[in-house]
């Protein structure tokens, strides 16, 4: 295997296509080496337009090891749970025969290594140098936050820096698997030389071991030098450093705080540390009015621990940056406090008030409006800057595509990864079941929230969804349906000479849609069904409560419908994916097709379950149908609207999804 895995890693070129037959990737050029293996530029060209990512390819004598592979997966799935905008993104792991690699979000391959050892990361303006760390901070405070464990392995040769959306970071957890091999890597890790002393000793780390080694990488950025070397003892840290030019008396007190050998001694968490650094005038605390609470945001349970928080004013640190353009983008340099989900580094401390975000947003404008891109040039380039948008409420359209999983994998995973993780179901004979999206758990209002609707559409009422569930990220294609048809002998439903294959199956009843879910859960053993209605709604508003899911105005090309703007209005359902996919990366929920669900209709929503579940009774003569077509107009494609129609009948214009339950988390 070790020679075969190696013949195949040589053979790697430009332009080659690989990867399973259901996901396919093309390679571009190679990025950077890697301490794991090779790191390539190639587009993902499953997708409807191909998308740029990054694939990193593992090293033949790893993938030798026993239980390597196991856990580098283990250890893959528990980072794309991760929540932060600085954890550079993995799609999936892919096996293409025995080579095993992982899709990322599209790296630049420029690594903090590289600029260390060039002399270039000292060469960065101290603006430049204050939003790397601060963007370092804000995803190790992140992951302490969410995970309540140290990153513990942060080494410049896993720190990316991209041009459009500055730090992407790899490693998180990553120490127990490095250590026992990292000795026999071909560029093995220097996480070593940012260790804490205690991290010498074969003992649990203390949630300061990250302060100590971002610490290390501060001194190292303007120093010019490393404190420490990957090769020296626990005895090295006892020695004393000298100061680095670049920092004041008072800043190079606080850094050596954090190179205390004692961990109490240290700041309480990374943020806290940049905060001192940077900002060394404390700030008064502020007192949340009764009046501040109804202004923001509503808190989940992890948030609503106090009503007591420091909000820094626009620290004088910052100011600085509206001076011109530089190497990092508004995000990059601003880095914590102007993240729409920031939380302060203390966690009783911590609280989302969206009115406070919004204060310092309208303070530091000009600094947004003059911070330029990271260019290696070191100039602003103005074809590739972005916004840095809040994941929730971005709009997916350049978002790049989800791997595809398999479906044991991400149905019996602790948890989703997160609201992207895409898996499918296959069978022996070749068969295969839909995409099937993970969508989390949570609650929401439920009918028409905007007076535009039917009678059919109240009382609003609050619907409770308490367990996670997988959504068809498609409706169910013609190429789907059509292997259920020809293995049970029911007549090929009509496509009217639009073509088959994956434009969305209509002329198909309620009944021949249930017996379609009925067949899935029989050739795979899972309890595939049709989608309740609250379970229908609840993913084509996506955690939003405008009139469609992206804002309460048609969009043009938003959606498929009779005056949506695109090709197909009024004509025929668009191939499956044509449109953009909503925050949870489903895709046609508002227009295309009309799709049928499990309830039996009520002309109201007075008795209707709130718990998620259906709507059922013994004789029922009409179905619940939502989402509207290629050929309604865009009132009828609302994300409240309902209609009904007899279970037997079917149109040109009638489709469906499914739904998977997923095994309870322990």
């Amino acid at each position: 295997m070790d020679n075969a895995t190696t013949q195949l890693l040589a053979s790697l070129k430009p332009e080659l296509v690989l990867g399973p037959e259901h996901h396919r990737f093309r390679l571009k050029s190679v990025q950077s080496p890697h301490p794991l293996g090779q790191l390539w530029e190639a587009e993902d060209i499953s997708t409807t337009t191909p998308t740029p990512v990054s694939l990193l390819f593992l090293d033949a004598p790893l993938l030798a090891r026993s239980g390597f592979a196991d856990k580098f997966r283990n250890l893959i799935n528990q980072n794309r749970s991760l929540k932060d905008k600085q954890a550079a993104r993995c799609y999936g792991l892919f096996n293409w025969r025995g080579l095993l690699f992982c899709s990322w979000e599209r790296l630049d391959g420029l690594t903090l290594a590289v600029m260390l050892r060039s002399g270039s990361a000292r060469k960065l303006k101290d603006k430049q140098k204050q939003g790397l760390v601060t963007q370092v901070a804000r995803s190790l405070e992140s992951n302490l936050r969410q995970n309540n464990t140290p990153h513990a392995s942060l080494t410049p040769e896993l720190i990316y820096v991209n041009r459009s959306n500055g730090v992407r970071m790899m490693g998180f957890g990553w120490r127990d698997l490095i250590a026992p091999i990292n000795h026999s890597l071909q560029a093995p890790l220097e996480y070593t030389a940012w260790q804490s002393p205690e991290a010498f000793h074969p003992y649990p780390l203390t949630l300061t071991e990250d302060v100590y080694a971002l610490a290390c990488l501060i001194y190292q950025l303007y120093a010019g030098r490393p404190a420490f070397t990957a090769d020296e003892d626990e005895t090295s840290r006892q020695r004393e450093l000298k100061a680095p030019s670049g920092l004041k008396k008072e800043q190079w007190r606080v850094l050596k705080s954090a190179l205390d050998e004692d961990p109490e001694a240290r700041p309480k968490s990374p943020l806290e540390l940049v905060r001192q650094l940077y900002q060394p005038e404390p700030e008064k605390p502020l007192e949340v009015s009764e009046e501040t609470e109804a202004a923001a945001e509503p808190e989940t349970p992890a948030s609503a621990r106090t009503r007591r928080f420091s909000l820094p004013a626009v620290p004088a640190w910052l100011k600085p940056l509206a001076a011109g353009g530089g190497l990092f983008l508004a995000g990059f340099m601003l880095g914590y406090w102007l993240s729409p989900d920031a939380r302060l580094a203390d966690s009783d401390e911590s609280v989302r008030i969206s009115a406070e975000n919004q204060r310092l947003k309208a303070q530091l404008s000009e600094l947004q409006a003059s911070a330029g891109d990271f260019a290696t040039s070191g100039q602003v380039d103005k074809n590739t800057a972005k916004p840095d948008t809040d994941s929730q409420k971005m709009t997916l359209i350049d978002r790049p595509e989800p791997s595809i999983q398999s479906g044991d994998v991400a149905r019996n995973a602790d948890k989703p990864a997160d609201n992207l993780t895409v898996f499918r179901d296959e069978w022996s004979d070749g068969g295969f079941a839909p995409l099937m999206v993970v969508i989390p758990k949570g609650r929401f209002r439920m009918g028409d929230l905007h007076g535009q609707g039917d009678d059919n559409e109240y009382p609003v009422h609050q619907v409770v969804i308490d367990a996670s569930f997988a959504f068809s990220r498609h409706e169910v294609t013609f190429a789907e349906y059509d292997q259920f048809a020809n293995a049970t002998g029911r007549r090929l439903p009509d496509d009217e000479g639009r073509g088959r294959g994956d434009l969305p199956v209509v002329n198909v009843s309620w009944n021949d849609a249930r017996d379609y879910a009925r067949w899935l859960a029989e050739q795979t053993g899972q309890p595939y069904r049709l989608p309740t209605e609250a379970e229908w709604e609840y993913v084509a508003r996506a955690g939003t409560e405008t009139i469609y899911w992206w804002g309460d105005e048609l969009t043009p090309g938003m959606a498929v419908c009779d005056g949506c703007g695109t090709q197909w209005d009024a004509k025929q359902p668009a191939p499956a994916g044509s449109t953009a996919a909503n925050p949870w990366g489903v895709h046609d929920m508002n227009g295309n097709v009309d799709e049928w669900v499990a309830d039996c209709y009520l002309p109201r929503y007075t008795d209707t379950p709130t718990d998620g579940s259906a709507q059922l009774s013994s004789g029922c003569d009409q179905r619940v149908m939502r989402g509207g077509s290629w050929f309604d107009i865009p009132r009828v494609i609302r994300s409240a609207s309902r209609y009904r129609h007899p279970p037997d009948t079917s149109r040109n214009s009638w489709g469906f999804r499914v739904v998977l339950d997923l095994p309870a988390s322990p």
